[in-house]
C-alpha cells in the first residue's frame, strides 16, 4: 500500500526543481521586458545626433604672405602653402531631451579646430510647441540670417567643404546670440511654409548688438527652396578692442581732414538681409543667395553674393561655385588708408570641386578656390602680395 504512493511522491520531488526553474525563467523575463521598457521609455526621451568634419587645406601663396580666410575665433588660423589640419575640421554633438510630447531641450557642443579643439556650447535653448504650427525657443540660438544657417557647422549636409565665406563669413564671427523666437509653420496646396520672427542680443569680443531683431520667411515644395530675411540691431563697439581703436583713429582722421562735426558714434543701426532660393531634384542642384550688410558707422557696409551648380551621378556629384564680396562705402574712408586697408575689400571666388558620398552619413570632398582679392584684403587677413591665390582643400564630413 505504501508503495502506491511512493512513485507519485518520487516524481513531484523530481519535478520540483524544474518547476521553481520555469517560474524564475518567467520572473526574469518580467524584468528583461520592464527594463526594455524603461530603455525605450528613455530613448524617447533622449536623442542624440553627431555631426564631424576632417580636413586638410593648404594654398600657392608664397611663404609669409596673407592667410587665407582666417578663423573667426583665431585670426592666426589662416591657410597659406602650409598643409593646415584644423582651419575646417570640427566635431559637435547635438543633444535633445524631451520633457514631454510637447517641450523639449536641445544642446549642441562643438570643438573646432581652430581652437585646438576645446568644446563650447553653442547652442543650448528650450523648445515649446503651442499647438496648430506654432512654436517657441529661448537661450542660445543660431542666429538665422542665411538659407543654410541651420546646418552651417554640418559638412556633411553641404555641396561644398565650406559654405561661401564671401556671404557667411558675417555668420561666423557672431552665428549664435541668446534671444526668444516665434515660429508658425503652414502649408499651401503643394507648398510648406515658414515664418520667424526672432528678438535678442548678441556680445562678442570685438562688437556687440543690442535690440536684434529678426525677420525670416520660407517656403518649399520638395524641389523648390525659397528664403527671404531681414535683421537689425543697435550695434556698438566693446572698448578696449581692436574695432575700438579702429574707431579712435577713424575718429582722428575725420579731425585731421577738418571734418570733426561728421565723427562716427560708438553705437549705431546695423541692417542685414538676404534673399535666396535653391533647386535640387535628387539628381541636379542650384544654390544662390545674395545678402547686403549696412551700418552707419566706417565699419563696412558690403554686398555678397554666390551661385553653384552640382549635379549627382550615382555616389558622385562634381559642382562648380562662383562668389563675390565687395564693400559699397569705401569713400568714407578713402582718406584714412590704415582704415581703407583694414575694412575696404573686393573679391571673386571660383570653385571646382566633387563630392563623392562613399557610404551613408560619409561624404568625402575634393575642391579647388581661385581666389583673386582685387589688390585689397579680400577675405585675407592682409593684401595678398599677388592678388590671387588657389586653395585646394580634402576632408571627409560624416554624420552619426
Amino acid at each position: 500500500m505504501a508503495k502506491k504512493y511512493i512513485l507519485p511522491a518520487a516524481i513531484s520531488l523530481a519535478f520540483a526543481p524544474l518547476v521553481t526553474q520555469a517560474a524564475t525563467l518567467e520572473q526574469l523575463e518580467k524584468q528583461v521586458q520592464s527594463m526594455n521598457q524603461r530603455i525605450s521609455a528613455q530613448d524617447q526621451k533622449m536623442r542624440v545626433n553627431g555631426f564631424a568634419s576632417f580636413a586638410v587645406s593648404s594654398s600657392d601663396a608664397d611663404s609669409g604672405d596673407a592667410l587665407y580666410n582666417p578663423g573667426a575665433s583665431n585670426d592666426t588660423n589662416g591657410i597659406n602653402n602650409e598643409s593646415n589640419f584644423t582651419r575646417y575640421s570640427k566635431i559637435g554633438v547635438q543633444m535633445t531631451f524631451n520633457v514631454d510630447s510637447d517641450t523639449s531641450i536641445i544642446t549642441q557642443l562643438v570643438s573646432r579646430g581652430e581652437n585646438d579643439f576645446a568644446t563650447k556650447a553653442e547652442w543650448a535653448y528650450i523648445k515649446h510647441n503651442f499647438g496648430n504650427g506654432i512654436s517657441g525657443k529661448m537661450g542660445r540660438l543660431r542666429k538665422p540670417n542665411y538659407l543654410l544657417s541651420e546646418y552651417f557647422d554640418v559638412g556633411y549636409a553641404m555641396p561644398w567643404v565650406q559654405p561661401p565665406v564671401e556671404v557667411y563669413g558675417v555668420l561666423e564671427s557672431s552665428a549664435n546670440y541668446d534671444a526668444f523666437e516665434l515660429s508658425y509653420d503652414m502649408n499651401f496646396g503643394d507648398w510648406s511654409a515658414n515664418a520667424q520672427v526672432q528678438y535678442g542680443r548678441y556680445v562678442g569680443t570685438e562688437t556687440k548688438s543690442d535690440d536684434l531683431m529678426a525677420f525670416n520667411y520660407s517656403m518649399n515644395n520638395g524641389v523648390w527652396t525659397f528664403r527671404a530675411g531681414y535683421s537689425q540691431a543697435n550695434a556698438s563697439v566693446i572698448p578696449g578692442s581692436d574695432t575700438a581703436n579702429d574707431l579712435a583713429t577713424a575718429n582722428a582722421g575725420m579731425v585731421f581732414i577738418g571734418k570733426a562735426d561728421e565723427q562716427f558714434k560708438a553705437s549705431n543701426l546695423g541692417q542685414f538681409m538676404g534673399v535666396a532660393a535653391m533647386y535640387d531634384d535628387g539628381t541636379f542642384l542650384a544654390i544662390t543667395e545674395y545678402t547686403s550688410l549696412t551700418v552707419e558707422s566706417f565699419i563696412a557696409d558690403q554686398d555678397a553674393y554666390y551661385g553653384m551648380f552640382g549635379m549627382r551621378m550615382g555616389k558622385t556629384m562634381p559642382y562648380l561655385s562662383y562668389a563675390t564680396v565687395k564693400t559699397t562705402d569705401d569713400d568714407i574712408r578713402e582718406l584714412i588708408s590704415a582704415l581703407q586697408a583694414a575694412y575696404d575689400k573686393e573679391q571673386i571666388r571660383q570653385t571646382l570641386g566633387v563630392r563623392y558620398d562613399y557610404k551613408p552619413g560619409i561624404a568625402v570632398k575634393f575642391q579647388y578656390d581661385m581666389v583673386d582679392a582685387k589688390d585689397t584684403k579680400g577675405e585675407f587677413d592682409s593684401v595678398p602680395a599677388d592678388g590671387k591665390v588657389n586653395v585646394m582643400t580634402f576632408s571627409i564630413d560624416t554624420v552619426f
